[in-house]
């Protein structure tokens, strides 16, 4: 390897995909991931594993490439239904990614769902050390329909608003090797009962085996979420779990409402006063980002702007633990550019007194991966900026779309002139938060 080589050029060098999909996801987001772990220090042989695990496991997990005939581009969402998105801790440089497993180009009728597939081809191959299964067959189980090819699953995947199966799978990349943790949307289930998403993840929690149940004191979090869906209109969203042993995983819950004020960040912070909140810099620095990116916002969204902006909260049950909390906002209502966010990120980073090189290094990593151009053009990599009190400091977390679909429709609009302008307009009203 030449000196100047990265680790993802040399790979890129050695591999050879058979699948023409595999390829372009691999040249789109395999890049981006490359960059992120680059920039974030992770050491040439971790680099390697991780990109090599990528290659081979994930990029070929994305599905089709987009096309003018599989991309609706009038009926994109945020992010834009690229089937992968990434993200940063700042506390410590980690990288995640999480996808949705897809079928491969002209797979209709499955027998399974793509995510066991997925999971067992990791499991037989023993490719993540302590990768345990238990507890995502129960959530599978509790929170998915028996079904996969019920009436529905036929719809087109770029134009829905929850993954076609109900799940996803996300990494942590830790430098010591990768966590793998599975999402699950409790929606297509709890239509399918008649019941409301929390009722279906009261349930599935509920239906644990009792030793499980009794060292996750899950109770006092599910009563708070009764009473705030209540008195917030709390929506629940998604549940995730590690795949680890249980007595090593967590289960989060995650939530959101469109109110912006103090009271309900509180509110939602101290779980109605169940949780004690005593770091006092920290929570000032997580109130400051909030105020960072809603202190414009009205009190309360309106329902345009709620369905894809509402800030948002996530619950951790771990095995004998306290239960935790971190809070999330989404920016794309908030900003016009992502060039924006990580302005708004700056001046956020530069009033905490803290050195700037985590900032430096992220933003690094953001132009490395997007020109100047897109970012200062639209709002549609920056899709959450998450933020926890841990030990003592407030903890955050950027997540990042690729911009894969976006940014191939620019250039199928530079090659193919003959795409209707209402196209562009279309997803600009979608963008903008306007349709």
């Amino acid at each position: 390897m030449a000196a100047t080589e990265t680790a993802y050029e040399t790979l890129n060098k050695i591999l050879s995909f058979q699948d023409s999909d595999a390829q372009f996801w691999w040249d789109r987001t395999g890049r981006m991931f490359a960059k992120l772990i680059e920039q974030a220090g992770y050491s040439p042989a971790e680099q390697y594993r991780e990109l090599l695990f990528y290659a081979l496991f994930v990029a070929p997990a994305h599905g089709p490439a987009p096309d003018l005939s599989t991309v609706p581009w009038d009926k994109m969402g945020l992010p834009d239904w690229t089937p992968i998105d990434f993200s940063w801790d700042w506390g410590s440089a980690i990288v995640r990614y999480a996808f949705e497993p897809i079928p491969v180009r002209g797979e209709t009728k499955l027998d399974t769902n793509p995510t066991d597939l997925w999971l067992e081809k990791l499991q037989s191959q023993n490719m993540i050390p302590g990768l345990n299964l238990e507890w995502y067959k129960h959530f599978a189980a509790t929170m998915l329909p028996s079904d996969i090819n019920r009436k529905g699953h036929e719809g087109d995947f770029y134009g829905r608003t929850a993954p076609k199966f109900g799940t996803a799978a996300a990494l942590d990349v830790n430098k010591t090797g990768s966590v793998v943790k599975m999402y699950f949307w409790p929606t297509i289930k709890a239509a399918e009962d008649g019941i409301s998403n929390l009722q279906c993840v009261k349930q599935s929690i509920r239906a644990l085996p009792t030793k499980h149940l009794g060292a996750l004191n899950a109770e006092p979090l599910l009563q708070y979420l009764d009473e705030a869906t209540e008195r917030w209109g709390l929506e629940t969203g998604i549940v995730s779990i590690d795949c680890n042993r249980p007595q090593e995983s967590r289960i989060k819950i995650y939530v959101r409402a469109p109110y912006t004020t103090k009271e309900f960040l509180m509110d939602a912070l101290t779980m109605g006063g169940r949780l004690t909140v005593t770091e006092d810099n920290a929570l000032a620095s997580l109130q400051a980002l909030w105020e960072t990116f809603l202190a414009d916002a009205p009190d309360k969204l309106e329902p345009k702007a709620a369905m894809r902006s509402s800030p948002g909260f996530y619950y951790t049950l771990g095995y004998g633990v306290d239960n935790s909390v971190k809070m999330y906002l989404a920016p794309h209502y908030l900003c016009k550019s992502d060039s924006e966010v990580l302005l708004r990120l700056r001046q956020y980073s530069a009033k905490q007194e803290k050195p700037q090189d985590m900032m430096d290094k992220y933003e690094s990593a953001v132009y490395s991966v997007f020109d100047t151009k897109v970012l200062d053009g639209r709002c549609a990599s920056h899709f959450y900026i998450g933020c926890a009190l841990h030990k003592g400091q407030a903890r955050m977390v950027t997540y990042m779309s690729p911009q894969v679909f976006l940014l191939t429709r620019d250039q199928m609009k530079i090659d193919n002139p003959s795409i209707e302008e209402a196209e562009d307009n279309s997803q600009n009203d979608v963008i903008n938060g306007n349709s």
